[in-house]
């Protein structure tokens, strides 16, 4: 009678608690209801992409980039939108490089452009206008707060140009494609150059595997990221040119021809106001 008074009693319990002693549901884990539970009705595309990266397999979730404070469709405003600097507490390493290279002055570079002035950000913003590319480099917390203003808040995470958002991937951000959205077009065809260039042939020939994988097809990283250095600076300096100049007094006479070309050096080979101008605005590696 006992037996069955507590079997009777066990059933009560459960049809209390809603739940069937078979096949009785697990509670739901507390990210499901939370961002993932949301957001895979709104931007399941974002959800899809977190769930294939590192991060997700290494537990680096939503609140760990955007913080904790937007809990709710009704605090938005609140969402944290990552810069270099929430990507630095994990890349330390990879941010400092990023900080010394030529991507980190891409955003001063446009701005430093008149007719950028004269724009609107609607059109600056997009791929089509210069933003959408020059938004790789670092930016004031007042110019953040000016875009965020505007509506133009993603992408001043910078890292996320070439590591799309939300996969984040290494993988991705080593194929020479990676740096074709930017680096093409009619003004800088480094991508047309190199992808009819040995190089770039050989490389897409791999991609097709119509040579072998393991053919010698050096990528733009190869030589402007060697190591993986997030500085990316060309390789060779200033149009191939490093200074000082060569000890072979041929090849030195033939440096100093392009130099003073370019109007880095006057005839008599001394430097000139431009050489300055360039040094100190990191223009170039000389």
């Amino acid at each position: 009678m006992r037996a069955r008074t507590g079997i009777a009693s066990l059933v009560f319990c459960a049809l209390l608690g809603g739940g069937s002693l078979l096949g009785a549901e697990p509670a739901t884990p507390p990210q499901e209801e939370g961002c993932i539970g949301c957001h895979t009705k709104v931007t399941p595309g974002i959800v899809k992409d977190w769930k294939l990266s590192k991060h997700a397999e290494n537990d680096i979730e939503c609140d760990s980039c955007h913080g904790d404070q937007h809990t709710n469709a009704t605090d938005v405003a609140k969402v944290e939108i990552p810069t270099p600097d929430t990507c630095d507490d994990c890349h330390s390493d990879r941010v400092e490089q990023f900080k010394r290279g030529k991507h980190a002055l891409g955003w001063a570079a446009m701005k430093a452009m008149p007719t950028a002035h004269f724009q609107p950000m609607a059109l600056m913003e997009g791929m089509k206008g210069c933003g959408g590319c020059h938004k790789i480099g670092l930016k004031s917390e007042e110019e953040i707060r000016d875009l965020s203003k505007e509506g133009n808040a993603f992408g001043i995470a910078s890292c996320d140009a070439c590591h799309t958002r939300h996969t984040f991937s290494v993988k991705e951000a080593r194929q020479p494609q990676a740096c074709q959205t930017c680096h093409m077009g009619f003004d800088h065809p480094q991508w047309e150059m190199y992808s009819s260039s040995k190089h770039g042939v050989r490389f897409l020939l791999k991609q097709s595997n119509v040579i072998s994988k393991d053919a010698s097809a050096p990528t733009c990283q190869t030589c402007h990221m060697p190591d993986g250095n997030h500085e990316v600076r060309t390789a060779w300096g200033f149009l191939a040119l490093r200074l000082p100049l060569s000890e072979d007094p041929t090849w030195a006479a033939d440096q100093t021809t392009i130099l003073q070309a370019l109007g880095v050096l006057d005839p008599q080979g001394k430097p000139t106001p431009r050489l300055e101008l360039v040094k100190s605005a990191d223009v170039v590696r000389l």
